[in-house]
C-alpha cells in the first residue's frame, strides 16, 4: 500500500484521537448500564458516557467542513458525489449490522419486520421517537440521525460560507440555547427523550460546522495542557452532577456541560501538533474501524452475557476487558469484510473517471 505522507501531514490527528475516544467511552457507559461494571471513582462519569454522542455528532459536522470547505456543493457534480459518498461509507455496514440483528436477535414478527424495512432502509427510524427500543434501533438511531445531517449538510456550508463572522456566532448561540433550553422541558414537562432526535442531533452536528468555520486565534488550545484541562473539567463537573443526583440519565440535559467543553476539545484537538500522534498509524486504524465499532455495540451485549454465563464470569475487571476486547474484534472482522469491500466496490461504480 502506498502511503500518501502529504496527506498525513495534514491530517488533524487530535480528532481523530477524539473519535476514538468518544467510541470506547460509549462502550465503556454500555458496560455500566447493562453489567453493572465498576470504575472506581470515574463510575458516576462513566454512568453518562452517552453524552460523547453529542461529541460524536459535533465532531462529524466540524470534520465534514473541514474536509468540503474549498468545495462548492452547489454545483450537482459535487453534489452528487458527496451523497454517493456518504451512503457508499454509511449505508453497506449499517444493512448488515441490522439484518444480523433481525435475523439473530430480533423479536418483531416477520409482518413487523416488513412494515419497518421501508423506514429502516430510508435511515428513517429516528423520526418515530418509539421506535427507538423497537429492533436494533436503540443502537442504530444515530445512523439515521447522521444521514438526515449529511442530507442538510450543503445547505449548512453554503449558509455558513457566506455569513459573516458576527453571524456565525449568533447562529453558535442560538444552537447552543436550543440544547440548553429543550431538555429542561423535557424534564418540566416529562416529554418524551430528545435522545435521539434528529433535529437537536443536527443541531450538535451545526454547532460543528460552525466551530470549523470560526477564525478561532489563541495559543491555549492546540496544546496537551489544554486538553488535559478540558477532560478534567469535563470528568469533574459530570461527576459532581451524578453525586448530587442532578438528572442522572437525562443525558441531554447534561449538554450545559458537554457541548462547551467538547466544542473546546474539538478546537483544541484540531490545532493539536504531535508528531507521534501525527505519524500513528495505529491511531489512524483506530479511528477507521470507529464506524464499525459504533455499530457492533447493537448487539455486543447479547453476546458478552451468554459469554458471561456459560463461562460464569463475574470479575469486574475481566468483564470489561472482554466487552472491549469482543467489541474491537468485531468491529475490526466487520470493517475488512464489509466495510472496506464496498468501499472499493462503490468506488469503482460511482468513483470512476467516467463519472
Amino acid at each position: 500500500m502506498i502511503i500518501d505522507k502529504e496527506k498525513i501531514s495534514r491530517r488533524a490527528a487530535g480528532l481523530d484521537l477524539f473519535r476514538v475516544l468518544a467510541a470506547l467511552m460509549v462502550l465503556l457507559f454500555h458496560c455500566h448500564i447493562h453489567h453493572g461494571s465498576d470504575f472506581g471513582v470515574l463510575t458516576g462519569f462513566v454512568s453518562m458516557g452517552a453524552i460523547f454522542m453529542s461529541a460524536f455528532f459535533m465532531l462529524s459536522g466540524y470534520v465534514l467542513f473541514l474536509t468540503y470547505r474549498e468545495q462548492s456543493l452547489i454545483q450537482i457534480t459535487n453534489l452528487k458525489k458527496f451523497y454517493l459518498k456518504r451512503l457508499v461509507g454509511i449505508l453497506p455496514l449499517y444493512y448488515v449490522v441490522a439484518f444480523l440483528y433481525v435475523v439473530f436477535l430480533g423479536r418483531e414478527s416477520v409482518v413487523q419486520n416488513l412494515l419497518l424495512l421501508p423506514v429502516e432502509m430510508l435511515g428513517l427510524q429516528s423520526v418515530f421517537s418509539s421506535l427507538f427500543e423497537v429492533s436494533h434501533n436503540d443502537g442504530t438511531w444515530f445512523i439515521s440521525c447522521l444521514l438526515l445531517s449529511y442530507l442538510a449538510f450543503p445547505l449548512m456550508q453554503e449558509a455558513v460560507k457566506q455569513m459573516s463572522a458576527r453571524a456565525k456566532y449568533v447562529a453558535l448561540g442560538i444552537c447552543t440555547l436550543a440544547l440548553f433550553w429543550a431538555p429542561l422541558v423535557v424534564h418540566a414537562f416529562s416529554t418524551e427523550s430528545i435522545y435521539a432526535n434528529p433535529f437537536f442531533r443536527g443541531l450538535e452536528f451545526f454547532i460543528g460546522v460552525l466551530l470549523c468555520s470560526l477564525p478561532v486565534q489563541s495559543k491555549f488550545w492546540g496544546t496537551w495542557k489544554a486538553f488535559f484541562v478540558e477532560l478534567i473539567a469535563l470528568i469533574g463537573l459530570v461527576s459532581a452532577g451524578v453525586h448530587f443526583h442532578f438528572s442522572v440519565g437525562n443525558y441531554m440535559l447534561y449538554d450545559w456541560v458537554a457541548v462547551p467543553i467538547f466544542a473546546c476539545m474539538v478546537l483544541t484537538l484540531a490545532r493539536l501538533k504531535s508528531p507521534k500522534l501525527q505519524g500513528s498509524a495505529v491511531l489512524r486504524y483506530m479511528s477507521a474501524v470507529t464506524y464499525a465499532f459504533f455499530l457492533v455495540q447493537t448487539f455486543n451485549t447479547q453476546i458478552e452475557n451468554c459469554f458471561f454465563s456459560a463461562g460464569e464470569i463475574q470479575n469486574n475487571v475481566l468483564r470489561i476487558v472482554i466487552s472491549v476486547v469482543l467489541c474491537s474484534l468485531m468491529a475490526v472482522i466487520l470493517h475488512h469484510v464489509v466495510e472496506r469491500p464496498c468501499a472499493r466496490i462503490g468506488k469503482k461504480i460511482f468513483f470512476s473517471e467516467k463519472t
